[in-house]
């Protein structure tokens, strides 16, 4: 458990941070009338709740995927964040990694390919978001090959499709099982109801971006709704100068992207089914690629169909259970001198899921529940085009399977207990336990305390255990001897509601990772290899508010401070920065039918591989307009306001030691409801 000394050390560490210009100074460009009035109600700042809702409604918000089923955000064991899809709309949010990067604790970084996540101070680059579990309406969206989480452009579903996004900090192994690590993301999609009728949209943005959209949603009269969207874009990017090449790439930044969804709601069964595509180039020409070659390119597919099914046994007893089907596939082109290089990884999966969630008993909420997962094909291949050179040809197969019980003890009116145990077995991995307690205690309503242990694993993937070649000149091997990397987790979270209507969390954690998957270098052929060959620590305090207005101004803001460091050497880990300030501010125009947002976020120093990036602030403004013609939606987002100049970590792949990120942009948005 974090100690009372250490918290008070962060805590004087953070506030000298804000006394340095931090705060004050996001402050001042957020609202500079309003600082000095709420002075000391901005001392309190925290976090991150439902923004379409009356205040007064945040004490009984719900979120499910806390716990496998719908509870109070007062009473769910973590220190639960939720972005809507109003928020969505307000701050003009692009991609799934825009929602993330405003929650408390997280940030993004990006490689001209993917976006990666960082969570609590953790994100080595190259990493491919392997720690944290992606779900969409409770589908698991890390591929079977990887394991990882698309949060970019590449995120399986449009930005109009989502209903909210539930963050769980923490491991939820014990209601998830694998890839729970660090914490679950669920994107829950909306219903038919929400926004009935035929939609069309059109966007334009800087660097020739373009995006095309068509959605249906419609109810019918046998009890039964679809909703049905397509989305074409493309963007041709930006022209990047790389000191290190002494030249510039020119249209490498291309971006394409196709997203087919469709949902059916029929008497307690749902049927969901999607698909994706985006090829992507790459300027910064890695894994030492001939710089500036057009051919340099990664093709990303991912399709899916999910069949669900939920009905009441009795008044206080409910089954359900789900049936899936996953496809994912990677084409990479890697232009050398005098040959290109294909990277190719298909894989397929099936599996399903079935639980019982029972209150029959006084004083208890149980859910069980049983899943597994079949990894159908896993297929690595990797080889010259010309002279005809394979490196690796794999194919594998795998299975899991997980056991698990969960019950929430009403122990007093004002006292709960959750405690929650999975069984895991991986045919590859073994069988292992993982169990979460939290103990939570309500003095009076809106005001909570929660004890919080939890501990979670993440089993190595195909990918890990079995990329490699023995063929001369290969750089890397397999390591089939990989064991599944550990985490233990202590917290500590206090929710309150203050007066003049503040609502604030305050998060103390401390983790400890143990078996560290790590890629080095092998001394004895000096190729590339993953070992369990890293523990680190860390330890963290996150502060987060909200203020709601009559008028209707409402005021987000979260405070980080994170150390996360390689208990062999007790440096700082690469890419982790210790302190993240965040506000977002929004207000209506005059008009009910628009509205401003204003973000800023404040993302601190980093180590590099070589050496260090500065701390930067990005800011963001949007003005979005609700049918401010019959049936017409506008909005106009300037990205990076401030134009400033700010790069991320690069990966051992690189020459780079740092990636370059774009600079101000521009995005004009149009919906028109039929």
């Amino acid at each position: 458990m974090v100690s009372w000394a250490e918290g008070m050390t962060m805590h004087r560490r953070l506030f000298l941070a804000c006394r340095r210009g931090l705060l004050p100074g996001i402050a001042a460009l957020l609202f500079p009338h309003a600082a000095a009035a709420d002075a000391e109600a901005m001392a309190a700042l925290t976090a991150d709740r439902l923004a379409e809702l009356p205040f007064e409604q945040l004490l009984t918000l719900q979120v499910s995927s806390a716990s496998h089923y719908p509870q109070k955000v007062s009473e769910a064991p973590s220190a639960a964040v939720v972005v809507t899809a109003e928020d969505i709309r307000t701050f003009g949010h692009r991609s799934l990694a825009d929602v993330l990067r405003s929650m408390p604790g997280l940030h993004v970084s990006h490689d001209r390919s993917w976006s990666y996540l960082g969570v609590r101070g953790f994100s080595r680059p190259g990493d491919y978001n392997t720690r944290v579990l992606l779900l969409v309406d409770g589908y698991r969206v890390n591929d079977n090959i990887y394991n990882q989480a698309y949060v970019g452009s590449e995120f399986l579903i449009d930005m109009e499709l989502i209903e909210r996004v539930e963050f769980i900090p923490g491991p939820g192994a014990s209601a998830y099982g694998d890839n729970a690590f660090f914490g679950v993301i669920n994107v829950i999609t909306q219903s038919a109801a929400a926004e009935p009728g035929v939609a069309v949209t059109a966007e334009a943005g800087s660097h020739d971006a373009y995006r095309g959209g068509l959605r249906y949603a419609g109810e019918f009269g046998n009890g039964a709704s679809v909703l049905l969207s397509a989305s074409h874009a493309q963007s041709h990017g930006r022209d990047w100068y790389y000191p290190e090449f002494g030249a510039r790439a020119r249209g490498l930044d291309h971006e394409r992207n196709l997203k087919l969804f469709a949902r059916l709601d029929y008497l307690g069964w749902t049927m969901q089914a999607g698909y994706m595509r985006r090829p992507k180039g790459n300027p910064t020409a890695p894994y030492g690629t001939l710089f500036g070659d057009d051919r340099m390119e990664t093709v990303d597919t991912h399709a899916f169909a999910t069949l669900g099914y939920r009905r009441h046994l009795s008044e206080h007893t409910e089954i359900s259970g789900s049936l899936y089907y996953g496809h994912y596939g990677y084409d990479g082109a890697y232009p050398y001198a005098g040959t290109l290089n294909v990277d190719r990884s298909r894989g397929r999966r099936a599996g399903g899921e079935l639980r019982l969630l029972s209150g029959a008993f006084a004083g208890h909420t149980l859910m069980a529940g049983i899943e597994y997962q079949r990894d159908l094909r896993q297929d690595q291949k990797n080889y010259d085009l010309s002279p005809h050179l394979v490196y690796l040809d794999e194919r594998q197969q795998d299975w899991k399977f997980g056991l698990y019980l969960q019950d929430e003890i009403l122990l007093r009116e004002d006292l709960r207990l959750n405690a929650g145990l999975r069984y895991d077995h991986a045919g590859r991995a073994g069988g292992d336990l993982h169990p979460r307690l939290a103990l939570i205690y309500h003095p009076h309503p809106g005001n909570s305390l929660k004890l919080i242990y939890g501990s979670a694993y993440r089993a190595p993937n195909a990918y890990e255990l079995y990329y490699g070649s023995d063929v001369t000149g290969a750089e890397q091997k397999g390591n089939p001897g990989l064991r599944p990397e550990t985490i233990r987790t202590y917290e500590a979270v206090l929710e309150r509601t203050f007066a003049a209507g503040w609502h604030g969390t305050v998060s103390l954690y401390h983790y400890r990772v143990a078996d560290l998957i790590t890629q080095i270098e092998d001394p004895l052929d000096g190729r590339l290899v993953f070992r369990n060959d890293g523990r680190i620590h860390a330890t963290g305090m996150e502060v987060a508010a909200e203020k709601r207005w009559s008028s209707g101004v409402r005021l987000k803001a979260s405070l980080g401070y994170q150390e996360a460091k390689d208990r062999a050497n007790h440096e700082f880990l690469v890419n982790s920065p210790r302190e993240l300030v965040k506000l977002a501010l929004s207000a209506p125009l005059g008009t009910p039918s628009w509205r401003a947002g204003l973000e800023a976020q404040y993302t601190g120093e980093r180590k590099t591989l070589a050496a260090s990036t500065g701390g930067y602030t990005l800011a963001n403004l949007v003005l979005s307009g609700r049918a401010v013609l019959p049936g017409l939606d506008l909005t106009l987002g300037i990205y990076n306001l401030l134009d400033r100049k700010y790069a991320d970590p690069a990966d051992r792949i690189n020459v780079q030691d740092t990636i370059r990120q774009d600079g101000r942009t521009l995005r004009l948005k149009m919906d028109y409801w039929f």
